[in-house]
C-alpha cells in the first residue's frame, strides 16, 4: 500500500496537483501511525501543515482526508479527532485496556515478528450515553487514525441485496484509508439470525458481515457499538478481539467527570462530589451535558467562573425536562 502512496506523491507533485499531493501526504501518514510508527506520523503530518496553501486549495486541504469521496461519503463519515484519553473518565481496568490496545496497534510490526497480531476488532456494549462513541474517537485520537463512522441510514437499502454490496464497499475501504472504523447502532447490522420479525435479506446482510470480517486483512481498527448486545447474532462474538462493557458511572466516575468538565471553571473538588450524588443513576452524557449548560449560563452572564447555582439550576433543569420523558 505504501508503494501506491508513494507513487501518488511523485505523480501528483509532477502534475502540480496540490490537493492530490497533500491527500497522498496524510494517506502515507495514516498509514505510518496504522504501522506503529506514531512519531513518523507525526513528523510528516508537521511537514504538511507548513507547506504553502493557495487560496484556491485551502478548502479541499481542509476537507479531502477528513471525508470519503464519491459512493461512500453517503456511507462514512470521517475526519482527524482532537480526544484523547485525558478527555475521558473510564473505569480502571477499561482505560488499561485501551492503552494495551493503543500499544499493540503501534507495535504492531514487533508483533508480527512473533507471529501474533494486534487486536484490532473490538465490540463495545452498554447502556446510551456511557461513552462508547467518545471511546472510539479517543482510541482514533491517540493512534492519530480518522474516526469513520458508519452512517446505517444510508447503508440500509430498500433494493433487494444492494445493503450487503454496501457493506463490501467500506469494508474494501478500509485496507486503502487505515482509520478506526466504527459501526454505531451495531445490533441493526448484526441481528440475530432467524428472529422472526425479520426478512430473510437482513440473515444474509448478517452473513456477509461475518464472511467479510473473515477476510479483512487490513491494519484498519474496527470498533462496533451497541446499546442492545442480547439481540446479537451469537456468531458475531467469536469475530471479535476484546469485548468491552461500558457501564453506568459509578459516584466517583460522575464527580471526575464533573471535575474533568468543570475545574478549569471553578469547581471546586466537594462541590463535584455533592453534585454527582444529585445525578447518581445518570449517563455520562447527562452529566456533560448540564455541565455544557452551566458553562453557557456563565459565559452569558459575563463571568469567568460557575457559581454552585449555575450547576444546580442545570442538573435540576435536565432532570426536569429531559430525564422523566426517557423514562
Amino acid at each position: 500500500m505504501k508503494a501506491e502512496i508513494l507513487k501518488m506523491l511523485l505523480q501528483s507533485h509532477a502534475a502540480g496537483d496540490e490537493s492530490s499531493f497533500r491527500k497522498a501526504a496524510l494517506q502515507l501518514a495514516a498509514a505510518e501511525s496504522s504501522a506503529g510508527h506514531a512519531r513518523v506520523a507525526d513528523e510528516i503530518r508537521a511537514i504538511i501543515a507548513k507547506l504553502p496553501l493557495s487560496n484556491a486549495r485551502k478548502a479541499d486541504a481542509v476537507v479531502d482526508i477528513a471525508a470519503p469521496r464519491g459512493d461512500l461519503a453517503d456511507l462514512l463519515e470521517g475526519g482527524h479527532r482532537d480526544e484523547r484519553l485525558r478527555d475521558i473518565v473510564l473505569r480502571p481496568e477499561v482505560r488499561d485496556l485501551i492503552l494495551r490496545l493503543i500499544s499493540e496497534n503501534r507495535s504492531r510490526g514487533r508483533l508480527e515478528r512473533f507471529g501474533v497480531s494486534a487486536r484490532r476488532r473490538l465490540l463495545f456494549h452498554g447502556a446510551p450515553g456511557c461513552g462508547k462513541t467518545l471511546a472510539a474517537a479517543v482510541l482514533a485520537g491517540e493512534m492519530g487514525l480518522p474516526l469513520m463512522t458508519v452512517r446505517f441510514d444510508a447503508l440500509f437499502s430498500r433494493f433487494l441485496g444492494a445493503t450487503a454490496v454496501q457493506l463490501r464497499a467500506i469494508f474494501a475501504e478500509m485496507p486503502r484509508r487505515p482509520g478506526v472504523y466504527l459501526f454505531d447502532e451495531f445490533d441493526s447490522v448484526a441481528k440475530a439470525r432467524g428472529d422472526s420479525q425479520d426478512v430473510g435479506e437482513m440473515n444474509r446482510v448478517v452473513t456477509s458481515f461475518l464472511q467479510l470480517v473473515d477476510a479483512d486483512v487490513s491494519g484498519s481498527i474496527m470498533v462496533a457499538a451497541t446499546n442492545h448486545v442480547e439481540l446479537l447474532d451469537r456468531a458475531v462474538f467469536r469475530r471479535f478481539d476484546v469485548i468491552v462493557p461500558f457501564d453506568k458511572p459509578s459516584l466517583d466516575q460522575l464527580a471526575a467527570l464533573l471535575r474533568l468538565r468543570l475545574s478549569a471553571v471553578g469547581l471546586l473538588d466537594e462541590q463535584a462530589d455533592r453534585f454527582a450524588a444529585f445525578a447518581d443513576g445518570w449517563s455520562f452524557a447527562d452529566v456533560a451535558r448540564a455541565c455544557d449548560d452551566a458553562v453557557r449560563t456563565m459565559a452569558l452572564d459575563n463571568r469567568d467562573a460557575v457559581s454552585e447555582a449555575d450547576v444546580v439550576a442545570a442538573l435540576e433543569d435536565l432532570k426536569r425536562r429531559e430525564l422523566p420523558a426517557r423514562g
